[in-house]
């Protein structure tokens, strides 16, 4: 089932929390092209979020979280949030809904040993299948899936037989995603594992606050209190975590940003290693020619030949 905007709440006898009532409700897409839109504080169900283009907003009773077209978000069955659109540009975005126990089938069935397979028995987990609530990096495992919802939207291609396939393919990939998280998890120093859970969420979160700020000056210290933690623990927590301290990861963000602004626009490059937070433009020369073997300079002339030439060819 695919959508082109969000169901109207205020619909008398619409129960806002019981979106998939029913076990074999179907999947569903929802492809939403707005400016503004407003859905109050609801329990969904097993939901990812992604933006392809502005911001959408969304709100647990724990914390925020701002989906731009360089991460998506999951809600796990159950979790209350609302979701808020408002902006002087048109928002694009898809929302997927999985209907209920459609994630603990798809595991089941990776897990089914070939005896169960050919007696044709499925057999559930006894846990549901809970994921990490967090803002997930903008990936090429689930974008493909997203782009082939988005030109079946626009086409009117709703066939439910091939959106449980695709589902069906969508959620088996991020099972996998899913499993390199639990290896981050594993790499944390405690003896619990909700306490390990409990780390991961706080440095991930003072991870989305150095991607907010990754541009400006940012203090170490700053994103330690985003973690409730101490700058030591943070940064030893962080690089065990995700094999770079917090102050690699801000320079590694800055310069992949210099790199689609001096390719992809004519700013100046002092201008450029300003706006991704650099204050010396010799470092910011050395670091860009440490990474890609040429300076700024070198690197926009030569891409602009390249492109002057691809001109070329194609006439």
């Amino acid at each position: 089932m695919i959508l082109n905007r969000y169901p109207d709440y205020t619909k008398p006898g619409f129960n806002i929390n019981a979106p998939c009532p029913v076990y074999r409700w179907p999947n569903m897409i929802i492809h939403n092209k707005t400016k503004n839109a407003y859905y109050p504080l609801h329990t969904g169900p097993l939901t990812i979020k992604f933006t392809l283009k502005g911001e959408e907003y969304f709100a647990t009773k724990q914390r925020s979280f701002r989906v731009t077209p360089s991460t998506y978000l999951i809600f796990n069955s159950g979790q209350k949030y609302s979701a808020r659109i408002q902006s002087n540009e048109t928002v694009e975005t898809i929302s997927v809904f999985f209907r209920p126990q459609f994630a603990e089938e798809v595991l089941s069935s990776l897990i089914s040993s070939e005896d169960n397979i050919l007696d044709n028995e499925i057999t559930h987990p006894e846990q549901p299948v809970h994921f990490m609530e967090i803002l997930y990096p903008h990936d090429t495992v689930l974008y493909p899936f997203i782009f082939k919802f988005r030109m079946a939207s626009k086409l009117g291609y709703d066939d439910n037989n091939w959106l449980e396939e695709e589902f069906y393919m969508l959620l088996k990939a991020f099972l996998g995603i899913h499993r390199q998280v639990g290896k981050e998890i594993k790499r944390i120093p405690a003896a619990k594992k909700s306490t390990k859970i409990e780390i991961y969420k706080r440095i991930y979160r003072a991870k989305d606050w150095l991607d907010e700020n990754f541009s400006s000056e940012v203090k170490i210290e700053y994103a330690a209190k985003e973690a409730c933690m101490s700058p030591f623990h943070f940064i030893r927590l962080f690089k065990n975590i995700f094999n770079e301290t917090p102050y690699q990861y801000i320079t590694r963000k800055r310069i992949d940003k210099a790199f689609d602004l001096i390719l992809r626009t004519d700013m100046p490059i002092t201008e450029v290693c300003f706006e991704i937070g650099f204050n010396s433009l010799s470092s910011f020369s050395w670091l860009l020619k440490q990474k890609y073997g040429m300076s700024p300079e070198t690197m926009r002339t030569s891409y602009s030949m390249f492109q002057r030439k691809l001109a070329g060819i194609k006439k």
